[in-house]
């Protein structure tokens, strides 16, 4: 784990986070562990500027709420080509990290994620911080990110940044 991941949940914390929230069913909760590692493949590819390997942490179609916009992208490949993070980082920005994660809802193929997101410069000093709703599912054998809504804005048009 380097400096820029979050630590994932602690068993006990997140046995009571399960229970708090109703989801007890073993399914669900083996759902929210294959979340959880998506959300940390999200982060880590994200930070990578690896749009190639970020988009392959997604389902689609993939939507994006932020702003008063709604984006949609169709497939793995679109996405790559509409992510180069050049914007973003003209802004100062270094890398993202979770400040928490929770599940909120789950069954056996869809986990509900609130989060928040603190974007960081290169010293390390936090920019913003953005409160989201991240829904990950199990398509076709697959988890991936199928949904994200987040207070962040959009930086560029069609952008999922």
């Amino acid at each position: 784990m380097t400096d820029r991941d979050a630590p994932l949940p602690t068993p006990d914390t997140l046995s009571l986070l399960l229970a708090s929230q109703g989801i007890t069913a073993p399914e669900a909760q083996a759902a929210v562990h294959a979340g959880l590692q998506v959300l940390q493949d999200f982060l880590r590819t994200f930070n990578a500027r690896d749009a190639h390997a970020w988009a392959q942490v997604m389902n689609y179609p993939h939507v994006r709420f932020a702003g008063e916009q709604v984006t949609v992208w169709d497939n793995a490949l679109d996405y790559a080509a509409s992510n180069d993070l050049a914007p973003l980082s003209a802004t100062g920005w270094a890398y993202s990290r979770w400040d928490f994660i929770r599940p909120v809802q789950a069954d056996a193929t869809k986990v509900h994620f609130a989060l928040q997101f603190t974007r960081y410069d290169t010293h390390h000093r936090a920019q913003q911080s953005y409160q989201a709703l991240y829904v990950v599912t199990l398509h076709n054998g697959h988890w991936g990110v199928q949904s994200r809504s987040s207070y962040a804005g959009i930086l560029a048009p069609g952008a999922a940044f």
